[in-house]
């Protein structure tokens, strides 16, 4: 911790972020076992479903991907027989990402397992998610921007 107040509230709330991520991955993980899947391959097949066929870049952008590109994540998925990949017509370099059919039925019993968890959380917190929210969106977009300003020195 620091010596200042204000500081101490932002690293507080740093912690508490990192602290939530790995208690809702904790959870997530727990409910999306039963049906054979990780987190991140639940995020990926639900995002598939959702998208519907794209790139691996697009992928990627909606998974926020943290370690590049998801490149293993979806050659596994391959391999388990639940997305297809077929070229892109439009860019002869790209490939584009489709769920299979069995794809699909795990999109879909994810978000049924993850559920129970969203409505428990919505329940309890309401509309007091909104605000939080909002201030997580305002906070990453102010250290964004610091970031791509290079400012060393400026307030976020």
């Amino acid at each position: 911790m620091s010596h200042d107040p204000a500081e101490d509230a932002v690293l507080t709330l740093a912690f508490e972020l990192k602290s939530l991520v790995t208690e809702l991955n904790a959870a997530l993980a727990a409910a999306f076992r039963p049906i054979g899947l990780t987190c991140v391959q639940a995020e990926a097949v639900m995002a598939l479903d959702a998208l519907g066929p794209v790139t691996l870049s697009r992928l990627a952008e909606h998974l926020v991907a943290e370690s590049g590109h998801p490149s293993r994540l979806v050659s596994r998925l391959v391999d388990d027989g639940l997305v297809v990949r077929t070229p892109s017509m439009s860019d002869r370099r790209a490939v584009v990402l489709e769920l299979t059919e069995r794809g699909r039925g795990l999109a879909a019993d994810a978000r049924e397992a993850r559920r129970p968890l969203l409505a428990e959380c919505a329940r309890r917190y309401g509309t007091r998610l909104d605000d939080a929210t909002g201030l997580l969106r305002e906070l990453r977009a102010s250290l964004a921007d610091h970031r791509s300003d290079g400012r060393t020195d400026q307030d976020c």
